[in-house]
């Protein structure tokens, strides 16, 4: 018996503290909701704070370690291509993904400076040449592929 009393009295209870809830809007926990209908700035006022904190946002060049950044755009595919393709011969790939990599270490600088030799050396120049030329040659096959002449 004493098992069907405390499971009634339980469910009294139950009913008890539902019955008695209330609700709370969501204005009294979050605050009134916030108008979206109607911006009060127009698009070229916000595309030009936009444009504005996008140049307030890179550091000035004195407070800059190394060469400044290249504007977007301002290599070519092919350049890029060959800055990367020129970073895996180098060896710099296999050595900057390890778990013990330290820029610091003699080895590291070692393959740095060769990687540097030949970025800013002729092998770079005849990397995109050669990077050029096999585009140039994949577009006249493909013409030729499609039926339309190459010129």
């Amino acid at each position: 018996m004493n098992a069907k009393q405390l499971l009634g009295v339980s469910a009294l209870a139950l009913a008890g503290a539902t019955a008695f809830a209330q609700t709370v809007p969501a204005e009294l926990w979050v605050g009134a909701p916030i108008a979206t209908t109607a911006s009060a700035a127009s698009r070229s006022a916000v595309a030009a704070d936009y444009s504005a904190s996008r140049t307030m946002a890179s550091a000035p060049q004195e407070l800059r370690v190394g060469p400044a950044d290249t504007a977007p755009g301002a290599m070519s595919r092919a350049e890029v291509a060959a800055d990367t393709n020129l970073w895996i011969k180098s060896g710099m790939s296999q050595l900057a993904n390890r778990d013990s990599f330290d820029p610091t270490s003699p080895a590291y600088r070692a393959q740095f400076a060769a990687y540097e030799r030949m970025r800013n050396g002729p092998a770079f120049v005849a990397e995109v040449q050669r990077l050029k030329g096999s585009t140039i040659k994949q577009t006249t096959t493909a013409q030729v592929d499609a039926g339309t002449p190459a010129e």
